[in-house]
């Protein structure tokens, strides 16, 4: 019998597993993504189901489990090798399967790393046959450009497409362990420690009661991008922008604020369809001016934002370490804002005109991550989801942050400020 083979995490498998680590073990189901597809008219199980196989063979990281006896050295291991073998393991019994029922309570049945395939899979059906696909995924696998390529390529081989080959996980941890990156990386540390020895520092406030919340700006994504085209930045950095704005003027961090945008890693285009976590935080120094036009601020950010993102795939251990020195020699960091933009696979009917705004309270689930994180998606149009966890916030602070978010993007766009309905 030939023996099974392991290999490194890549650094971004590092950088979830090591936030695993620091939860409770009942928590560890946090680390659980969910998500659909529907399917087209006339498709039969069988032919799901082997998509379904085909798309766990296509990406190793969806036939991986992990070893993690030795703390200092985490592995992988493709431990699945046939698609039959792949669909037995990731099946779930057939039946009356809601979305909404894998939203509550599927997802948060955690996944034994170690033993499971870090995927389960839901057939929807009804009279006419299957609707949907339905997935739990754990974010080891894959993170959201993940997930958008896993769905591209299952559409593709549920329609009898052939694909050419794909990028695997083991390859590229073989390719960051090789000293290919060491130039890379030593810069990336460099950088870390520049950036967090510059940073404020005060006592991390004490954790609080878990607040979410969802404004719909009702600005189409369309205006947004046009608004942010005319000062000659990104989307992205329009919106880290009034963040940074937004949580300045509120008088929740000292200046520089320390941001944390998140880096999908995807520049390169051999990674570009790579199915795994490659999502790594990095850190950014803002410190604009109290009457600083919009503009000034967001083409400052978005300059400093693309120096910090080249420094996005890095060691999380070398990093943690960093951190550690810095604060024993100054006093513990700020703990920061974090933001992500999650950038839709495409733009779905926005409408023509300006919405009426609203802000949509939900009761989290999760209660692990960030502290303070702003995950800002457009579509059809700008959605702004803010997650806290800090003492001393409620929600009239967080309606009156993205308030103010919106009121900066309408001003951009050449809108006045709206009540929110």
């Amino acid at each position: 019998m030939t023996p099974e083979t392991t290999y490194p995490m890549t650094l971004g498998q590092l950088s979830v597993w090591r936030d695993i680590e620091r939860m409770q073990p009942e928590k560890w189901w946090e680390g659980n993504l969910c998500f659909s597809w529907s399917l087209p008219e006339g498709v039969t199980a069988a032919q799901v189901w082997r998509a379904v196989g085909a798309l766990g063979m296509r990406h190793a990281s969806l036939r991986t489990t992990f070893d993690v006896d030795d703390p200092k050295d985490p592995r992988q291991r493709v431990a699945v090798h046939s698609a039959a073998d792949v669909v037995a393991a990731v099946r779930q019994p057939d039946g009356e399967t809601t979305m909404s029922r894998i939203e509550t309570e599927e997802i948060q049945r955690p996944f034994t790393l170690t033993t499971d395939l870090p995927w389960r899979v839901w057939l929807a059906t009804g009279d006419d046959g299957p609707r949907a696909v339905m997935v739990v995924i754990h974010h080891m696998a894959a993170d959201g450009a993940g997930i958008n390529t896993m769905e591209r390529d299952f559409a593709a081989l549920l329609a009898g497409e052939d694909l050419p080959p794909a990028p695997q996980p083991t390859d590229l941890a073989t390719r960051q362990r090789s000293g290919d990156l060491d130039a890379a990386l030593l810069a990336a540390e460099s950088y870390w420690r520049k950036t967090l020895s510059a940073a404020p520092r005060r006592t991390p406030p004490a954790p609080g009661p878990v607040l979410r919340a969802t404004m719909h700006t009702g600005i189409p994504e369309p205006m947004l991008r046009a608004g942010a085209r005319g000062i000659g930045v990104t989307v992205a950095a329009v919106l880290l922008t009034a963040y940074c704005r937004a949580i300045i003027r509120a008088g929740t961090t000292d200046t520089p604020a320390l941001l944390y945008p998140m880096s999908s890693n995807r520049f390169d285009p051999a990674v570009t369809s790579l199915v795994t976590s490659m999502n790594q935080w990095v850190p950014l120094l803002a410190a604009p001016e109290p009457d600083e036009a919009f503009a000034q601020t967001a083409r400052t950010l978005y300059v400093r934002n693309m120096r910090a993102l080249k420094h996005g795939v890095y060691d999380p251990d070398a990093v943690a370490g960093i951190r550690e020195d810095i604060e024993r020699a100054g006093g513990p960091l700020d703990p920061g804002y974090h933001f992500t933009f999650l950038l839709p696979p495409m733009v779905v009917s926005p409408p023509a005109e300006i919405q009426e705004s609203r802000i949509e309270w939900h009761v989290p689930i999760r209660s692990t991550g960030p502290d303070f994180y702003l995950m800002a998606s457009a579509d059809s149009t700008v959605r702004l989801t803010v997650r806290v966890i800090r003492d001393g916030y409620r929600r009239q602070e967080l309606e009156a942050l993205l308030i103010a978010i919106r009121n900066d993007l309408l001003e951009l766009v050449g809108a006045a400020p709206r009540n929110v309905a």
